[in-house]
């Protein structure tokens, strides 16, 4: 974000998350999609009192926009996530969660309840997910992707964000946090189904097993898996484990003590089942906003939205003696070329990249990379109502170091030709001042 605006960054992030997380990433990305449509000014209405320019700062700008996308009749101005879909599916976990406990504690009243079976569904196989939940979203080559994850892409559609998906370095790892949310409600209700079913009723629980034949390789993994804990709960020792071997054709034990069992069972699901969607499930939403909160002040959407708000067209304008020099007009579809745009997410050309929509560090890093020289001239395709900016300034300089011939693009779709003259004496200083040639595009 530019200096002129830097002062009221604080601001700007309290406008945006003034009502949580979850709503300030879809008001930004809501904000990104209105700015990139380049329908930036907002005429003036009866609704609205009369301002001066010069006077009302960036978050009172923002304050007029978010009014305005308010007062439309048409109701997906502002997105509000479908949270009734999101408090479904989790009461359809939560459910599933106090089912599955209560199938294990249940399924035989006429033997004990092998411990494997519980400490497996509820402790050994969570805490895989988990670890493997946390490998997708932190460390794999498709963190920032939905692509590779149809269900995160059905979650997108099904909560109405999926035209958010051109923003997935915001959008990602709000789904993936909500991911782990969900798998969190599923350990805590099965915790909370055995506390339930154990207040008024007697479970017997026991060990058996094909593989392990001695009660002391039992009792090493016991200890082992309890170790933890073992500071607050001891690991079920020799006698309770040689005591509370059966086999299948062998009846519950009778007076022995369980309790080492189920507070085995408990510290298992807790440490194991719980605690580790926790600690991720606070990682992403921590790395959620951090990345949502570097979007916003690296992105130049809010400095290209109040400089359109702050345009006034001059009563009386200078007359240059100089006569306008047009540039050159190009045709992009018969030009042997390799098409980057601008801040066009949603451009019906076959460009191979869009720059400056997304992750600045993604944009540099492919900048940087191989990827970003190509065998053929660049052309770099851009609106005329666009605002040049440093950061079209510094992807261009990455360009023409990668490529020989790189050339800045004016696309027009509808504007007034005074308005079109004024942006195309700006571009063409912006031009000539980091030496790329100018063109008009049709």
């Amino acid at each position: 974000m530019s200096s002129a605006l830097s002062v009221s960054t604080a601001t700007i992030l309290q406008f945006f998350f003034r009502h949580g997380a979850t709503t300030a990433m879809c008001r930004w990305l809501d904000f990104r999609l209105f700015v990139a449509q380049k329908h930036l000014r907002l005429e003036a209405s009866t609704q609205v009192e009369n301002y001066d320019a010069d006077t009302l700062s960036p978050a009172e700008y923002l304050n007029r926009w978010e009014q305005r996308a308010l007062q439309q009749t048409d109701t997906s101005a502002l997105t509000t996530p479908a949270r009734w879909v999101l408090l479904l599916l989790g009461s359809l976990v939560a459910l599933v969660g106090l089912a599955s406990m209560a199938g294990v504690l249940n399924y035989s009243g006429r033997q004990p309840i092998n411990i494997w079976v519980p400490l497996v569904l509820f402790a050994f196989l969570p805490l895989l997910l988990t670890l493997s939940s946390a490998y997708v979203a932190l460390f794999s080559g498709a963190r920032q992707s939905v692509a590779g994850h149809p269900l995160l892409l059905q979650l997108a559609d099904k909560l109405r964000l999926k035209h958010f998906l051109p923003y997935q370095n915001v959008l990602f790892p709000w789904l993936v946090w909500q991911a782990q949310l969900l798998g969190l409600v599923f350990s805590v209700a099965a915790l909370l189904s055995f506390f339930a079913l154990a207040t008024f009723q007697d479970y017997q629980f026991g060990w058996s097993s094909t593989l392990i034949t001695d009660n002391a390789t039992m009792v090493q993994m016991m200890a082992v898996i309890s170790w933890p804990w073992h500071w607050l709960v001891s690991s079920p020792g020799v006698e309770l484990i040689s005591q509370s071997r059966f086999t299948a054709q062998e009846m519950a034990a009778q007076g022995i003590n369980q309790r080492g069992w189920w507070l085995t069972l408990v510290m298992a699901v807790t440490v194991y089942g719980i605690l580790p969607r926790v600690a991720l499930a606070l990682l992403l939403r921590w790395r959620f906003i951090r990345q949502l909160r570097w979007s916003i002040l690296n992105s130049a959407d809010v400095e290209e939205f109040v400089l359109a708000q702050q345009y006034q067209p001059s009563r009386n304008p200078l007359v240059s003696d100089d006569p306008l020099v047009l540039p050159d007009v190009i045709d992009i579809r018969a030009t042997n070329a390799d098409l980057i745009s601008w801040q066009q997410p949603q451009s019906d050309w076959p460009v191979v990249k869009n720059l400056g929509s997304g992750d600045w560090l993604e944009d540099e890093q492919w900048l940087s990379s191989s990827a970003s020289a190509r065998p053929r001239p660049v052309l770099l395709i851009v609106d005329p109502l666009q605002t040049p900016t440093g950061e079209m300034a510094d992807c261009i300089e990455l360009l023409q170091q990668q490529n020989t011939v790189v050339v800045l693009v004016l696309v027009s779709t509808q504007i007034d030709a005074e308005r079109y003259e004024i942006q195309l004496k700006s571009w063409q200083f912006f031009a000539s001042r980091h030496h790329i040639a100018l063109k008009k595009g049709h």
